[in-house]
């Protein structure tokens, strides 16, 4: 099974004080290098980046990689929501299966988290949306499959694909995962500085 992944990092960071959290330093490098090198390690199909604030500084990081399977693409429309910024991913992607969504802002995330995600979506039939949850709390990243692209493209509420998942509740699959690595994103400052901890 092919399954691309959106990386996601065009948004606002509109609790961080006016920082972009996704060129805030980590360990050796920043936010958005540490997540995008673990996804690349797990062997996925592709990697669309999608870009929006400060994209060149974003793109210039990504680019010192150098990976024949990651396609840079910039959201102009990056202030209006997530959704617009899955949604230019999306059409990016070519000749996909499924397409795992994945949050910039989440380097804690490890390549074999990855690779547990998409090989159990790629065990199952039953199933086209894959949702991971930690102790009950919903997670990321969300796989969808193929026939969901077009209601994606289509989906009208900003704040990304809840409403989809939630719409076709029949057809997810809740993947109970034993980390919380699924559950820690970057929000405020104070989550940054936990991250900080965690990286030492």
């Amino acid at each position: 099974m092919r399954i691309s992944a959106i990386l996601l990092t065009a948004g606002l960071s509109s609790r961080m004080e006016g920082e972009n959290k996704m060129l805030l330093p980590l360990a050796d490098s920043t936010v958005v290098q540490k997540t995008y090198e673990q996804l690349l390690a797990s062997e996925v199909s592709e990697v669309v980046v999608v870009t929006g604030r400060e994209s060149d500084s974003v793109q210039l990081r990504i680019k010192n990689y150098d990976s024949d399977k990651t396609r840079l693409v910039y959201n102009p429309n990056y202030e209006k929501g997530l959704t617009t910024s899955i949604q230019v991913g999306l059409r990016a992607i070519k000749n996909a299966d499924a397409v795992m969504i994945c949050l910039g802002d989440m380097p804690i995330v490890r390549a074999e988290d990855y690779r547990l995600l998409m090989e159990s979506f790629a065990n199952q039939n039953e199933y086209s949306i894959q949702v991971p949850f930690y102790q009950g709390q919903k997670g990321n990243p969300v796989i969808f499959g193929e026939q969901h692209f077009e209601e994606i493209l289509n989906h009208s509420e900003m704040n990304g694909c809840s409403g989809i998942v939630q719409k076709n509740s029949d057809r997810v699959y809740r993947i109970e995962v034993s980390s919380n690595r699924f559950i820690q994103d970057i929000d405020t400052p104070n989550d940054y500085q936990r991250l900080l901890q965690s990286f030492k």
